[in-house]
């Protein structure tokens, strides 16, 4: 029968966590009994039993006279020049070894010139994995030179780590070694040290996973014959690296037994029920269901000792209503129950559980928040948003499991490049998500995404949008749409909702399909929960400013002071992300003078659907069924129907002009909160509402001038469809649109909210048409080339 060892185990001896913040409070890195631990793993079917603690040996003293105990640690080891730590697990050690040992790990040279002096089993534990990321090619390189085994499956760190450990020692090469040993100036201690042996351990802290990854080897009667076998490199590996959750798992189960161990003296009425409750939750189930028998034994122990009667007292009378009111709620067990049918993990059941309880909490105060925005009680405001601080730190443990187990894939590319000269397959910035809150407004943020996703698809780029929406209709890009947990109304912005989305099912998301990028579209409740999950996770974040949201807030509100809270958000949300795409020299100018770095700074690439948008698609009787004369000059928008969109300005100039009798007419095409209002000030216009497809091109190709006043779009990817429609256009001078019209050659730009300026452009156009058709065709000509497919490839090879 084959042996069977966890090679890498912590009992309540591992004391000191390597988590400055944790020994202030003196929270060890370990709770877990020995006894119970040797009895546990017994009953997993391992062979022999040790414990690999952290610089001592007292776990496996403990177990010494217990079938299958021997006695081993894991090694604080240095570097002695740049004392960057590695560490060693040593197996099957004597006390005296262990002081010896302790002497010598200062100098990681010596120490390993000790271990084998001494044959004393040894090997680098999780080789990549590196706290204070001071880990560099040339500190590999050197323990490839010293060290023949290697830890290849750790079952409590991020599973990149072992296959990139596992690629790079694959990958080695005699000629590779011999380049290390001339680099290093120092020669290989073993023979052919370009064959490495591979072990696994679970490296349990907390006693809930112990065995979860472990080493085997043919029959071993003896520690000393399982460890020959190691030596030799006969043995496999078992099991599968480690997660957040895992960590997070026994995070808040050492928490537990922290708080017990180190308040016992002091505990309230509630702690026999607080015990059943946190045991619920660390098993995966639901902590607010009990059996009758659970109850009847709750209350039985609570009279027996009299809690029951503290419990009573008026002082603790409001300690657990609250909490009964909610839990108890039909629809809150009901919606736990689903968020984990069917998952078996307790470490991913108590996940859901946390995860559903704090979105529904979170949402109830971040509404409230809002609300009192809205209202100018910003006083108030701040207070309500201060209430989620606890939330966050019940939540400490995910979000430090998160973080913790987030491997920099820089530092692990750097590593790969230094040793073997190539990157694997698992470090490529090769999968990507696209974050927004706005998918199926009609908006060029939509448009973009849609086009971009559509044409990097025909590519093969592994390309997902990730937005958060109570429903979604498009089915022709690939979408991961997380259910909000509510909605809210943008102030000001009428028909404007944006979702609350479920945050930690977010990062969950992220992490566990490594997505080696983030781009964010928008810089909402989506957007921020990308930017969070990249700031944890350590993954490349890309920003795009599609919006001039300053500008915006300042129409919407009329209020310079909340036109600087948006610039001040706008520019810490952009100074926090790898790169910020813009979509003209103009925006790229003006956030060089906020502060952020030029190189940090680019134009997005852009396209055009020239089937589409083609003169050809004119029909002369296009707009006569929504009331335009055919000797009438159309004077087309295309858009959201919205106050910042500058349209009164457009509405003024055509007046102007009908009033010296010049035969033009608006006509709108598009939706939005300002409809209603716009219709009263030009009721003679044309509305078609919301068109796509051929038909939003037959308009285009269909009008005469295609006229765009507004002041606050980065980009106005209408302007470059009115172009390849063949059609002049007038745009104000401010914004990203300005940068795609040549003035007097393809269109006209004029004086920004200047109503004169505006009607002179149109005139000129209006009553030329020789010169309409020609600055059409000059349009025409200079976007015919500009193609999805191109512009997705350059965005993609940034």
């Amino acid at each position: 029968m084959a042996a069977k060892v966890d090679l890498h185990l912590h009992s309540r001896f591992s004391d000191r966590s390597a988590e400055w913040l944790f020994r202030r409070f003196d929270f060890p890195d370990s709770y877990s009994a020995p006894r119970s631990l040797h009895r546990r793993l017994k009953e997993k079917g391992m062979t022999f039993v040790t414990f690999t603690d952290h610089n001592r040996i007292d776990g496996c003293l403990e177990i010494a006279e217990l079938p299958g105990a021997f006695i081993s640690v894991e090694v604080g080891a240095e570097f002695p020049d740049d004392h960057v730590s590695v560490h060693l697990l040593a197996w099957n050690i004597t006390e005296l070894q262990h002081r010896e040992i302790q002497q010598l790990r200062r100098n990681i040279f010596e120490l390993q010139e000790y271990l084998t002096a001494n044959q004393i089993s040894h090997a680098v534990a999780h080789p990549f994995y590196d706290k204070d990321r001071r880990l560099t090619a040339d500190h590999v390189q050197k323990l490839i030179l010293l060290f023949k085994h290697f830890e290849g499956v750790n079952g409590l760190r991020d599973t990149l780590l072992s296959e990139v450990a596992r690629f790079v020692f694959r990958s080695l090469t005699p000629e590779l070694i011999d380049q290390f040993a001339d680099r290093q100036r120092l020669e290989p201690t073993h023979e052919e040290p370009w064959r490495k042996v591979l072990l696994a351990g679970s490296d349990d802290h907390a006693g809930i996973f112990p065995g979860s990854a472990y080493t085997e080897t043919p029959t071993a009667k003896a520690v000393t014959d399982f460890l020959q076998f190691i030596d030799r490199g006969q043995c496999v590996t078992h099991g599968v690296g480690g997660t957040p959750l895992v960590i997070a798992h026994g995070l808040y189960n050492t928490a537990y037994q922290f708080a017990k161990d180190k308040f016992s003296a002091t505990v309230s009425p509630n702690l026999d029920f607080l015990e059943v409750v946190i045991s619920r939750f660390l098993e995966g189930k639901n902590p607010t269901q009990f059996t009758i028998g659970e109850k009847i034994g709750l209350i039985f122990n609570g009279i027996l000792s009299g809690k029951i009667f503290e419990l009573a007292k008026p002082a603790n009378l409001s300690i657990w209503p609250d909490l009964a009111n909610y839990f108890g709620n039909p629809d809150v067990q009901a919606q736990l129950a689903k968020e984990t049918e069917g998952v078996n993990e307790p470490e991913r059941r108590a996940f859901l559980l946390v995860a559903t309880v704090f979105n529904q909490l979170g949402f109830r105060f971040f509404d409230r928040f809002v609300q009192q925005i809205t209202s100018g009680n910003v006083m108030e405001a701040v207070q309500t948003l201060s209430a989620l601080l606890p939330l966050g730190l019940l939540l400490g443990p995910y979000f430090y499991g998160y973080h913790s187990q987030a491997p920099s894939r820089a530092r692990l590319t750097d590593i790969c490049l230094g040793t073997v000269n190539f990157v694997p397959d698992v470090l490529q910035n090769s999968k990507r998500a696209w974050f927004t809150d706005t998918l199926e407004d009609v908006n060029g943020v939509t448009t973009t995404i849609r086009k971009m996703t559509a044409a990097g698809l025909e590519t093969g780029a592994d390309l997902i949008v990730v937005t958060s929406r109570q429903q979604i209709g498009i089915t022709d890009i690939p979408i991961k749409n997380f259910i909000p947990i509510g909605d809210f109304e943008l102030p000001e912005y009428e028909l404007q909702k944006l979702s609350f989305p479920p945050v930690l099912h977010m990062i969950d998301y992220i992490q566990r399909e490594r997505f080696t990028e983030l781009i964010i579209s928008t810089p909402g409740p989506v957007g921020l929960t990308a930017l969070l999950a990249a700031k944890i996770l350590d993954i490349r974040a890309t920003g795009i400013y599609h919006t001039d949201f300053p500008q915006y807030v300042r129409i919407l509100t009329q209020d310079n002071y909340m036109e600087t809270l948006a610039w001040n958000f706008m520019q810490w949300f952009y100074s926090q992300v790898d790169l910020v795409y813009v979509n003209s020299e103009l925006y790229r100018q003006r956030w060089i003078d906020r502060g952020i770095a030029p190189e940090k700074l680019k134009i997005f690439p852009r396209g055009i659907d020239t089937q589409i948008f083609n003169p050809e698609l004119r029909e002369p009787k296009f707009w006569a069924h929504f009331g335009k004369e055919e000797s009438e000059v159309g004077l087309l928008y295309v858009g959201r129907i919205s106050k910042e969109k500058n349209l009164d300005i457009a509405v003024k100039a055509v007046a102007k002009l009908r009033a010296e009798k010049l035969p033009v007419r608006l006509l709108f095409v598009g939706d939005g909160p300002y409809l209603k209002q716009l219709r009263q000030m030009a009721p003679d216009a044309c509305y078609t509402g919301y068109l796509k497809g051929r038909e939003l091109g037959t308009a285009y190709a269909s009008s005469d001038i295609f006229i765009f006043p507004s002041t606050t779009d980065t980009f106005g990817n209408v302007v470059l469809e009115a172009q390849a429609a063949g059609l002049p256009c007038v745009v104000s001078d401010q914004g990203g649109p300005a940068e795609l019209v040549v003035h007097g050659i393809d269109g006209f730009i004029t004086r920004s909210l200047n109503v004169d300026a505006f009607a002179d452009a149109i005139r000129k156009l209006a009553v030329d048409c020789e010169l309409r058709l020609k600055m059409g065709d000059r349009a025409r000509q200079r976007v015919q080339d500009r193609n999805w497919a191109n512009a997705f490839r350059q965005f993609w090879n940034h």
